[in-house]
């Protein structure tokens, strides 16, 4: 049977024509634009490939077209086929790659932009996946020593959970049934097993539709700033918050001033690039006060929320010696350095902790449901 034909739709003058699964093509003027969303690792490596090709004298069409041929790589070939098309007419790379902004974000277009114009096309293109393989390499460390606690605490729930609502009842009735008496632990137990499996599902709906709530609120800047603001300054864990956004903000803004950009438009760059609220408007504050003919050192030295003391006295010697950019990859390497190791000590301290606690409620719970049988068998042996 002949496959089905489907009409092109249109929408705002433009031609939308049925793709792949996971396609859509608008035709327009100027040609198809494949809209493909490309992954995030997969851009990284996109980037490093491509700038290995032209450093080694290949030409920006031919490296696209050979990574269009590539293995693995088929979700982005029609995208490499199309900025490649873009080129060979005439265009910029900077200017293709603004065409599929859902696989390539602002900031990676501006650094690309500043290397077509200074002519290291290939050096930008090593650095920028330089810097989102060390930003993927810190956060895949961190998630997977978080991992191990994580699991053991939803296993721990999910088996206390078990032992309430089903367990407990069961002894319940065997000691109902033969008049023994129940133990205020036990009493307790029962009391919230059963609560909990009568109102598990309104719990479970609360729970789901705070987290919903809290991410809708989010997307409110000013509530976002708030609780950000509020995240960096908890007395156990809100350092490291802080260094998280820190080292975020000092990534881009040391990458574009090695890129050549200005340090008031790296600031502006880096608060559009920083995902915590708070450290974003407190870059704001630093870009007006810097415009307004201030020191870059002494702001910082004033923000002592945002910047430890560390790092403030790094930056002042880099402003003083004139090596403020040099001076940004000692504050990223020591912002990586102080990360992994807060975050050490933090999973050495909270895996005994979730371990203990776990085994002493599970424990509290075997208790009470086996004291009320030792007095069962004592008055059986009277």
């Amino acid at each position: 049977m002949a496959a089905q034909q489907v009409a092109p739709r249109t929408f705002f003058g433009m031609t939308l024509l049925p793709q792949r699964k996971g396609h859509t093509v608008a035709r327009g003027a100027k040609g198809a634009v494949p809209h493909h969303k490309i992954r995030t690792a997969e851009v990284t490596s996109l980037l490093r490939n491509i700038a290995t090709l032209l450093q080694n004298g290949v030409s920006l069409p031919k490296a696209l077209g050979t990574m269009a041929e590539e293995r693995g790589l088929e979700n982005c070939r029609d995208v490499l086929h199309h900025i490649r098309q873009q080129i060979e007419n005439g265009g910029t790379f900077s200017g293709a790659l603004a065409a599929h902004r859902e696989s390539f974000d602002e900031l990676m277009i501006n650094q690309v932009r500043v290397g077509e114009r200074a002519g290291t096309l290939g050096d930008t293109l090593a650095d920028v996946a330089l810097q989102r393989e060390k930003a993927g390499k810190l956060r895949s460390e961190v998630l997977k020593k978080l991992a191990y606690p994580v699991l053991l605490a939803v296993v721990g729930c999910l088996v206390i959970t078990f032992l309430l609502t089903y367990v407990v009842p069961v002894f319940e009735e065997t000691y109902r049934s033969a008049n023994v008496p129940l133990p205020f632990i036990t009493q307790l137990l029962i009391q919230v097993g059963a609560y909990a499996k009568s109102y598990g599902i309104f719990i479970a709906l609360a729970i789901g539709g705070g987290v919903f709530g809290l991410t809708r609120a989010r997307r409110k800047p000013k509530f976002a700033g708030w609780m950000d603001a509020k995240l960096m300054s908890l007395p156990a864990i809100g350092g490291f918050f802080r260094d998280v956004a820190l080292l975020e903000m000092m990534e881009i803004l040391g990458n574009l001033m090695e890129s050549g950009y200005t340090l008031v438009d790296a600031l502006n760059y880096a608060a559009d690039g920083v995902s915590n609220r708070a450290m974003r408007i407190g870059v704001r504050d630093l870009q007006a006060a810097v415009e307004r003919g201030e020191r870059f050192s002494r702001v910082v030295e004033q923000r002592r929320d945002l910047f430890p003391p560390m790092v403030s006295q790094l930056i002042i010697i880099g402003e003083q010696t004139g090596r403020l950019v040099k001076t940004t990859r000692y504050v990223r390497d020591h912002l990586q350095e102080v990360i992994q190791r807060k975050s050490n000590a933090f999973v050495a301290v909270i895996e005994p902790t979730l371990t203990i606690s776990l085994a002493g409620a599970v424990a509290v719970v075997l208790l009470a449901i086996y004291l009320p049988m030792f007095d069962m068998i004592n008055a059986v042996g009277h």
